[in-house]
């Protein structure tokens, strides 16, 4: 692509040398989370399927403390191991929709106590294209 803007003379061949020889540092710790509420769902549907395929859900609903909370230290490093792979999530989310639907709560409950949440399934598809959890 910079070879290109050179050809083009859109680039200097001077920039396009400084460019080429500079270090790109990508800070991957803070992840940004642009639909909190869709992505906070899809995770927890990706725990309760790591959980079932892991033979967890008996351990997770256990009345015994020290069970469940180990189930749940298993169930969450399989989940970040599973995150960590490279695994691709492919979702409905419509980010039109979600950004209309968040709109619309926050604009419908105002800067009261009120809560409120917004789901949208496409009828004929069955899929979960956008929700709204509150006006948070």
């Amino acid at each position: 692509m910079l070879e290109q803007m050179v050809a083009n003379g859109a680039l200097e061949q001077a920039e396009y040398e400084s460019l080429i020889k500079s270090t790109i540092k990508l800070d991957l710790s803070i992840p940004v989370d642009l639909y909190p509420d869709y992505v906070t769902y899809v995770h927890q549907e990706l725990k309760n399927l790591v959980a079932s395929s892991e033979g967890l859900d008996n351990s997770l609903q256990s009345t015994d403390v020290t069970i469940r909370k180990n189930a749940e230290a298993e169930l969450d490093k399989k989940v970040k191991k599973l995150l960590n792979s490279g695994v691709t999530i492919h979702t409905v989310l419509d980010t039109k929709l979600q950004t209309q639907s968040k709109t619309a709560v926050q604009s419908k409950i105002g800067v009261n106590d009120i809560e409120g949440a917004l789901v949208v399934i496409q009828h004929h598809t069955h899929e979960l294209v956008s929700l709204i959890g509150g006006k948070d």
